[in-house]
């Protein structure tokens, strides 16, 4: 991604690169918009049923698959400039985090957890893919420990432990939602 130049996007589309600011005000805003479009071909989005619980986690893995399959956004969705393209699933996660009863200061608490688990947590193991598994499985058997030596024998056993990892701490942060949103002064 850091690579890309307009140069080398407009001679692959056959013009020149200074035509595409016709379309976009810099690289950051066509990215984000190819990012906006990954979005969207990807089907990321809010279930339409199911329990708040049941849609955000809904929400969680469609992201997750989203940044499995178009890896090179994983790490650069970091460092968005504009949310526009997010905005409809930021409000409906809060609204769904609403449902659950949460409010206030634990509304905006729950959301950053589960905003910043799902956005990190796809940055860590998507990005750099699949050359990152491999620099992540050679560094964790140096620690030398016969659990992790076992776990980290193969690329795609890395990435099953990060499948697992990521579903046991999208229930976790779920779990602790529904804690505060019992602790939640109700309105």
């Amino acid at each position: 991604m850091e690579a890309l130049t307009l140069t080398a996007i407009g001679k692959e589309m056959n013009c020149h690169g200074t035509a595409i600011y016709r379309h976009f005000r810099d690289k950051d805003d066509l990215v984000e918009a190819a990012l906006g479009r990954m979005y969207e071909k990807s089907e990321v989005g809010i279930p339409p049923r199911g329990t708040p619980r049941q849609r955000l986690l809904g929400l969680m893995r469609s992201l997750r698959r989203a940044f499995a399959q178009h890896p090179n956004f994983a790490l650069r969705n970091l460092t968005l400039h504009e949310e526009r393209e997010t905005a409809e699933l930021v409000a409906g996660a809060l609204a769904l985090l609403e449902e659950m009863g949460l409010t206030g200061r634990h509304l905006v608490i729950a959301y950053q957890m589960l905003e910043t688990f799902s956005i990190g947590t796809n940055a860590y193991d998507f990005a750099g893919a699949p050359q990152a598994w491999e620099v992540r499985r050679a560094s964790r058997r140096l620690v030398g420990h016969p659990n992790l030596d076992r776990v980290y024998r193969d690329v795609a056993e890395v990435t099953r432990v990060d499948e697992a990892a990521f579903e046991m701490g999208a229930q976790a942060l779920l779990d602790a939602c529904e804690r505060l949103a019992g602790a939640s002064p109700r309105r």
